[in-house]
């Protein structure tokens, strides 16, 4: 239902865009014979754009209503589940007991046009047979002129002079000169020439199947006007005195019967054509070549579909439905679950989870959907979370919002009335901590698109990036409230615009440890087989020249995107590619990108590099894959205002946004307390005090102080007198002073000092030069050859070094 109501709009649409070519460039002009094949073949056209699919990688309007309300209801409500499969238990369905509806709303708009069709079908047949009656009744008196081919059919003052086909309905009861009805029948016989009744039918045709379609019946008005301009045009040509033949239409007026599949020589288009008739002759050819640019523009209006900007990408992040089954099989013995996958139009997000329903959850990826049922515990629970995160790393998609020139940077960004503390403070009081992600110790951040229109409204939030347990139901309520800010509009050259706008919203545990989730089963494509890949190796591979010569090659041959420009995107796009027992670089896949064609150039440089020297395990060469950032960054001079909004941390109990770099940090009130005692952290790491003054305030992300029950909770007694904690932005090197307590490199004699605290707890991988080394290898190596040591935790290692680098890698690298 709801593609047939986007085609009979686009098609209607079609049409009245035709009748707008006629009406501007072809209704004043004599050429009768282009105008009636354009009139005629343009509801064809109507109908096959719709249909035509021309697939183009740039966006560009659309007249569709696939991203409307009204047909996304229609969609989710008439059409069938595109199933892609079913694993795991099979689903048992309770039916209602309630007599089923026998017919619906649609059913009923089916009935009525099949009422008016059939009502305007036999009005036609009627019309049919009253010219057969017309014909019977003067058959006798029916003459055939071999001039012209046609027979002359007397009709009694019952109908006004017509023809139909080869027959011309003649009025014999008006009193007219030799001269005029002469003039008459050369009208008529013009009309039986050129096949005009062969016109009517093909229209009547049309408005009987389409006859809620206003362009068929202005059409068809047109063509009627065209025909008789056309015989006219004939006449006159055949006529010594023009202005006998002008007054000849003027005197005849209609009488009897009326049947508009016929041909009239008078009808109420009197006056036009008397204009037409005294129209000069000159043609103007600029408005006929108009009819072709404007229907090419037509067909590539409707017919152009904008498919994904992915491109080659599309190879590396769509997931297979056999990569599907294997990973549903492959968790069946740890987790009893059954699982349904299938298609969905129009996907209302780039990614989405819901909540632990009844032992149901719902997950959106993309166009597909995955509906998990049957889950018993929190345990089962958290396997189906990391079972949808492997389907979540794999899923492309794009999202049209269907709104004209929707930007991403603006001269004055869009902003809440009030100013961001108005906002602050909305999310502060809105914003939970939902129980059921708290129970599983959720960490991470929900990323949110909107968009604030001209006026001012926020429209359509998406979630972009999710954790599902609740967390993107919560940040999509809060958009739903009555008590959200209202917006002042970007603002771009003086106007106002549509403005695409980015929410991160930070969800953590405050103190304690959160919970890890286990990682049960494995990527299919991860999987070890006889030609293993390897993570880690004793001989890292390596670019030839060192990695200085692979930072020169970066350097010469990255380009930076175009479109990143325009946008102001800035960022680090995390690349893995295998260096295979040759040193070739292949298999390049993006672990986590910035999109604006950044994604792409990276892995172009990487496709477009030399070999490599290969890794080698126990002597022997082996494929190792290797985890490479590749930080795009903008010139000051070059950067835009960036549509993405500061972060919001939801801490547990509720909300609060992070500073701003220049909004600093300050404890006011009653219950504040002096800090002069307090703790202060760098990136995690603890330093003293004095420290803080060699930090520049625009390389600081955040500040966040905690303070009481908040501190001790996080950082024990020590914390009893507050604790600052300070962010700074990516790619900021730390103080050079060293922080409490960590290892030191002296400038007389550096060394590498490795205390039994870290030896005890936690074990980081040592790389000197590229190449893995052992403790037993770092305590033989001198010191003194040491030119820089840079240390990578968390997230970033994995990245880069796999699940080995779980506790941090220490880069080291050596003086040349």
């Amino acid at each position: 239902m709801a593609h047939l109501v986007n085609y009979i709009w686009q098609s209607t649409f079609c049409l009245l865009f035709f009748f707008g070519i006629y009406w501007c460039f072809l209704r004043g002009e004599k050429v009768f014979n282009f105008t009636r094949i354009f009139l005629l073949v343009s509801p064809v056209l109507a109908l096959l754009f719709p249909l035509i699919e021309i697939p183009v990688q740039f966006s560009k309007p659309s007249i569709s209503l696939e991203e409307t309300d009204f047909l996304q209801y229609l969609t989710a409500n008439s059409a069938e589940e595109d199933i892609v499969g079913t694993f795991g238990l099979p689903e048992v369905t309770v039916s209602s007991t309630k007599l089923p509806i026998l017919l619906e709303w649609k059913d009923y708009l089916f009935i009525g046009y099949l009422l008016i069709a059939t009502i305007l079908a036999c009005r036609l047949l009627w019309q049919l047979m009253q010219l057969r009656l017309l014909k019977e009744k003067g058959w006798y008196q029916t003459v055939y002129r071999l001039k012209g081919n046609y027979f002359l059919i007397p009709t009694f003052g019952l109908a006004p002079v017509f023809s139909f086909f080869d027959k011309l309905f003649w009025d014999d009861t008006q009193n007219l000169k030799a001269e005029e009805k002469e003039q008459i029948i050369k009208h008529e016989i013009e009309h039986i020439k050129q096949g005009h009744s062969w016109d009517m039918i093909y229209y009547q045709i049309l408005s009987i199947l389409f006859w809620f379609n206003p362009g068929i019946h202005l059409m068809r008005t047109a063509l009627i006007d065209t025909h008789e301009f056309s015989a006219d045009a004939n006449v006159v040509k055949q006529t010594a005195n023009r202005e006998s033949y002008t007054n000849l239409i003027v005197k005849i007026a209609f009488k009897g019967l009326d049947l508009p599949i016929g041909n009239h020589f008078i009808r109420s288009t009197t006056l036009k054509r008397i204009m037409m008739m005294k129209k000069a002759e000159k043609t103007n050819w600029i408005k006929l070549l108009m009819v072709i640019p404007l229907t090419a523009m037509l067909l590539g209006l409707v017919s152009m579909k904008t498919t994904s900007s992915d491109g080659f990408l599309s190879e590396f992040t769509n997931l297979s439905i056999s990569s599907i089954r294997e990973q549903i099989v492959a968790a069946q013995d740890s987790i009893n679950v059954n699982t349904r996958v299938f298609k969905i139009k129009s996907p209302k997000h780039y990614e989405y989870v819901s909540s632990l329903q009844d032992g149901k959850v719902t997950a959106q990826y993309g166009d597909l959907q995955y509906e998990i049922s049957g889950i018993s515990d929190n345990d089962e629970y958290s396997k189906v979370l990391e079972m949808l995160h492997i389907f979540k790393q794999k899923s492309s998609f794009t999202k049209d919002y269907g709104i004209e020139d929707l930007k991403q940077t603006a001269d004055s960004m869009p902003a809440p009335k009030g100013g961001m503390e108005a906002w602050n403070k909305f999310l502060s009081k809105n914003l939970k901590f939902p129980q059921e992600a708290r129970q599983l110790g959720a960490k991470g951040t929900v990323y949110v698109e909107f968009v604030v229109d001209k006026e001012g409204h926020v429209l359509s939030p998406t979630i972009k990036k999710s954790m599902g347990m609740g967390l993107d139901d919560e940040v999509l309520r809060m958009f739903s409230l009555e008590s959200m800010p209202e917006w002042n509009p970007g603002m771009d050259s003086g106007e106002a615009i549509n403005t695409l706008m980015v929410l991160p919203v930070k969800f953590k545990v405050s103190g304690g440890e959160t919970a890890q989730r286990k990682l049960f089963f494995s990527n299919p494509s991860q999987q070890k087989t006889n030609n293993e890949v390897f993570d880690v190796v004793e001989e890292m591979p390596a670019p030839y020249g060192g990695m200085d010569g692979w930072l020169d090659y970066l350097t010469s041959n990255l380009r930076y995107p175009e479109q990143a420009k325009e946008n102001g995107i800035e960022g680090t796009v995390y690349v893995s590619f295998i260096v295979d027992k040759t040193g070739v670089l292949k298999d390049p896949q993006i672990l986590r990108g910035i999109g604006n064609g950044a994604d792409e150039e990276a892995l172009r440089v990487i496709r477009n590099a030399d070999n490599w020297i290969p890794g080698k395990q126990r002597g022997k060469v082996v494929d190792v894959k290797m985890r490479m950032p590749i930080r795009f960054a903008l010139a000051d001079e070059k950067k835009k205002k960036s549509n993405r909004l500061n972060e919001v941390v939801v801490i547990g109990y509720g909300a609060q946004a992070k500073k701003s770099p220049t909004d600093g940090a300050s404890v006011s009130g009653k219950n504040a307390k002096d800090l002069s005692q307090a703790l202060y952290f760098i990136n995690g790491e603890e330093y003293d005090k004095e420290i803080i003054s060699q930090i520049s305030p625009v390389d600081i992300e955040s500040i966040n102080v905690l303070k009481d029950e908040k501190a001790i909770d996080k950082y024990d007694k020590k914390g009893e007198n507050g604790v600052v904690e300070i962010t700074l932005k990516e790619g900021v090197t730390l103080p050079k002073q060293n922080p409490k307590g960590s290892s030191s490199v002296e400038k007389e004699a550096p060394k590498i000092e490795i205390t039994e605290k870290l030896a005890a707890d936690r074990k980081p991988l040592y790389v000197i030069d590229g190449v893995i080394q052992t403790d037993e290898e770092m305590k033989n190596m001198d010191p003194k050859n040491i030119a820089s040591i840079k240390v990578i935790k968390n997230g970033d290692a994995i990245n880069l070094y796999g699940s080995k680098a779980q506790d941090g890698v220490i880069l080291i690298t050596t003086k040349k």
